[in-house]
């Protein structure tokens, strides 16, 4: 068992266990077969090695979009599943070539921008992951089981296993390690108070997204991989995309924020897509054929429990994945983070650190994503809003302005999307100076064309 502070010796790593067994538990249990005897993953649904969609993931029904960074991620942690998942029809493009994207201001150049992805669904790329941990030797899955709370021992109190119930009946299991990535609805903040440890502080920005997926047979027809129309705040609600996934499929999702709702018949679904400012989204629902039912998706937006900054926090306890940071789900950053929560795991386990020393890691991870979410999403209120996200959204609506004529800052802004490179890239003397030269000249432009309307109209 891990105690706080203490170096722990070969005995402490028989035996790890991970509440949750979907994306961020499966990349734990990878990094901890590599330090373990043995790891166990618990998990509500009753899963099977080729399972897909289920019950405890309502959002696989939904697009995931991983981008570049959490990618490489995996890839190290899985050499080789890039390669397995494009010889399955999914395969690695340049994100400027194969996504047609139109942005608040313009159509982003279509040009290569050096960043690969790949287009599938969540469930595939999970079941993709499940099978290389479950070959591991060392990790078992156990399924039905409902986990009711953390089992310690001493003073204070240290984490020594779970208790719980599979298929009804009560169980106690004991571990060197206990990881929760039992994701946005983890119970972590009772359990903590259920053995005499403080909850955890949270951050929260709101977005009120609502979200309607339907999936259809058949790729665009214009040969782009995705079509897609950004919302933008304040006035900018809506939004929605094609984007094509494995077998020859494609996830037809509808967007709103801000309290925007969606719609889940055929007829409001129909029109909301015709509303959008992208044809090619109405023209793809009217002449595919749907392949499964509406799934609606309401999320709250951002949520940060602040573990790191626990006094308190336990020896035997790790949290990574959406159990520390939930992020609206249009930016696409919850898979990246996990995939660097758990490489964060590995070099933890490698030095032997403590484990509040690895929540003060995973809080580095979260930072910048963070930041990036929500300071798009403070824009939604209009009023009261913090002068450094209203400094954030002011730029980011100048570079979006500047990038359908400047394909090489296109190329930065997606380095920067993908996680590639930090933020502050985009404030380098060059960028900014060309990013505020477009600025004036467009204002310049308006002004005229506004002058112009008035004289006509006297």
């Amino acid at each position: 068992m891990l105690q706080a502070g203490a170096t722990p010796s070969s005995s402490d790593r028989d035996h790890a266990l991970v509440i949750g067994a979907s994306i961020a538990g499966l990349l734990a249990a990878k990094v901890l077969a590599e330090h373990f005897g043995r790891v166990t993953l618990l998990d509500r649904d009753a899963i099977a090695t080729d399972t897909t969609l289920r019950r405890g993931a309502p959002q696989g029904h939904h697009p995931h979009y991983l981008l570049e960074r959490g990618a490489l991620a995996m890839e190290e942690l899985f050499p080789g599943l890039r390669a397995q998942m494009s010889s399955e029809g999914v395969p690695i493009q340049d994100f400027g070539e194969a996504m047609h994207i139109l942005l608040p201001y313009g159509w982003a150049p279509v040009a290569p921008t050096g960043v690969k992805v790949q287009s599938f669904s969540r469930p595939f790329l999970e079941r993709h992951l499940r099978e290389r941990v479950l070959k591991l030797g060392n990790v078992e899955l156990i399924g039905d089981f409902c986990v009711d709370g953390l089992t310690t021992t001493g003073t204070p109190p240290a984490v020594i296993g779970v208790h719980g119930r599979q298929n009804g009946t009560a169980q106690v299991i004991t571990a060197d390690l206990i990881v929760d990535a039992s994701g946005r609805n983890s119970k972590l903040p009772d359990w903590l108070a259920s053995i005499g440890l403080s909850r955890p502080a949270e951050r929260t920005v709101e977005a009120e997204v609502s979200y309607t997926t339907r999936p259809y047979e058949g790729r665009l027809d214009n040969g782009f991989t995705c079509a897609f129309s950004l919302g933008y705040a304040p006035d900018r609600r809506q939004a929605g995309g094609v984007l094509g996934i494995e077998h020859g499929r494609s996830l037809v999702a509808l967007f709103g924020a801000a309290g925007e709702t969606c719609p889940t018949t055929e007829q409001a679904f129909a029109a909301f897509a015709d509303q959008l400012p992208i044809r090619s989204v109405p023209e793809y629902v009217t002449t595919h054929a749907p392949c499964g039912p509406f799934h609606r998706f309401i999320d709250r937006g951002n949520r940060w429990r602040l573990l790191h900054r626990q006094h308190d926090w336990p020896a035997g306890l790790i949290a990574l994945g959406d159990t520390v940071c939930v992020f609206n789900p249009i930016y696409a950053q919850g898979m990246t983070v996990a995939a660097l929560h758990a490489l964060a795991l590995r070099t933890s386990l490698e030095r032997r650190e403590t484990t509040r020393k690895y929540q003060r890691r995973a809080a580095k991870i979260i930072r910048t994503p963070w930041l990036m979410a929500t300071s798009a999403d403070l824009a939604w209120k209009r009023d009261a809003i913090p002068l450094l996200a209203r400094a954030a959204h002011w730029y980011l609506g100048k570079v979006l302005m500047a990038i359908p004529n400047d394909p090489d800052l296109y190329r930065h802004f997606v380095r920067v999307q993908h996680m590639r490179t930090a933020p502050t890239a985009l404030l380098s003397p060059g960028i900014l100076r060309r990013v505020l030269i477009t600025s004036a000249t467009s204002n310049l432009v308006q002004e005229r064309s506004s002058r112009r309307r008035s004289q006509a109209r006297r």
